[in-house]
């Protein structure tokens, strides 16, 4: 009985040590950048606060456009999801990814279990998962190909031209693992029997393996559909970079339009990598560093995308909170009222076999 409270007082103390670690890195970053902040808090106290407002409704528009995205991949297995839960479990997703060291991994397993919640499969679960990270990262992947498009050249010794096309490649193999999901795991439930023939032993992967084949046969990922779903993910990332565009204008500073794009992709993509929670400061640092290579003025690119990392990130966790908050009270009351109404069923039925 005691385990559980040593384990909960463990993760407190946990938190706790980080929260001081994070403290104690900004006041020494904070202290050692002191003079590019001078020139930063001058640009601030020139802010157009009126185009804050379109701002925070475009980026309003691109969480939207995710949950249908996740919505649109859900669908492909015949389940049904209402548009604000799903834009509540993104939330909620999305501030667990911003304050948890290794937030992806813990924000992915969230997501598969609220997905469950909606009578999802183990197997749709996964599949949709992996379907939406894939579609989105498909869309940024087109970002960056304009982006490299546009900017290629302008800035002597950097191409990125042989990353952007490893990236792609990648991505394409990823797809197609999506997209033909149920040939994958039957080839692959294939494999392992063969191999537990061979090998003369059993194996629970394999049943496990067998299982989602089934699940995933259920799935009908048509090309329309796929479609569809990659057009949310573009719409998702392009109101997002407006709001990039406009923390410009709102700063008053000059646009490197040139790397803009290309910036905005490669600080997107830096995000997903797991060395802080939610990108802070890689972020930040990957679009800056980028848009001073391309031109931009170094304290207005960095007021620019701190502005743009409030707009679109920091605000949002705490209504994340609440939305995971509430999605808990929500999954409570579920339970509490199906117990009844299920122990009223059973007793209806034993009345009924008794007549």
């Amino acid at each position: 009985m005691a385990r559980p409270h040593v384990s909960t007082r463990l993760r407190t103390v946990l938190g706790i040590v980080w929260l001081a670690v994070v403290a104690v890195v900004a006041v020494y970053v904070v202290n050692d950048r002191r003079a590019e902040l001078a020139g930063i808090s001058k640009i601030f106290s020139h802010l157009n606060f009126s185009l804050l407002i379109p701002a925070l409704i475009l980026e309003c528009a691109s969480m939207a456009a995710y949950a249908q995205l996740q919505r649109s991949v859900l669908a492909a297995g015949k389940v049904k999801s209402g548009f604000w839960r799903m834009l509540a479990i993104f939330l909620a997703s999305n501030s667990i990814n911003g304050v948890i060291p290794g937030g992806t991994a813990f924000s992915t397993v969230y997501s598969y279990r609220r997905f469950r919640d909606f009578g999802a499969s183990e197997g749709l679960s996964g599949w949709a998962i992996l379907a939406a990270n894939v579609l989105a990262a498909l869309s940024l992947f087109l970002l960056a190909l304009v982006g490299l498009f546009v900017s290629e050249g302008s800035v002597s010794g950097i191409s990125l031209t042989d990353s952007i096309v490893s990236v792609g490649a990648v991505l394409a193999a990823v797809l197609f693992v999506v997209a033909k999901a149920d040939l994958v795991t039957h080839w692959f439930s294939i494999l392992l029997v063969r191999l537990e023939r061979r090998l003369g032993v059993t194996w629970k992967a394999t049943k496990k393996v067998i299982q989602l084949e089934e699940e995933i046969r259920m799935i009908s990922p048509s090309r329309s559909r796929l479609t569809g779903a990659f057009g949310w993910g573009l719409f998702n990332w392009l109101f997002d970079a407006s709001v990039l565009l406009i923390a410009y204008f709102a700063t008053n500073s000059p646009i490197p339009f040139e790397g803009l794009l290309l910036a905005y992709s490669a600080g997107q993509l830096a995000a997903n990598f797991p060395i802080t929670p939610g990108g802070l400061g890689v972020v930040e640092g990957s679009i800056s560093i980028a848009l001073v290579a391309y031109g931009g003025n170094q304290e207005a690119s960095i007021a620019a995308v701190l502005l743009y990392r409030l707009l679109s990130f920091w605000i949002w966790l705490l209504p994340g909170a609440l939305s995971y908050v509430g999605l808990r009270i929500m999954k409570t009351d579920r339970h509490v009222v199906t117990g009844p109404v299920l122990l009223l069923e059973e007793v209806t039925d034993e009345q009924a076999d008794a007549g």
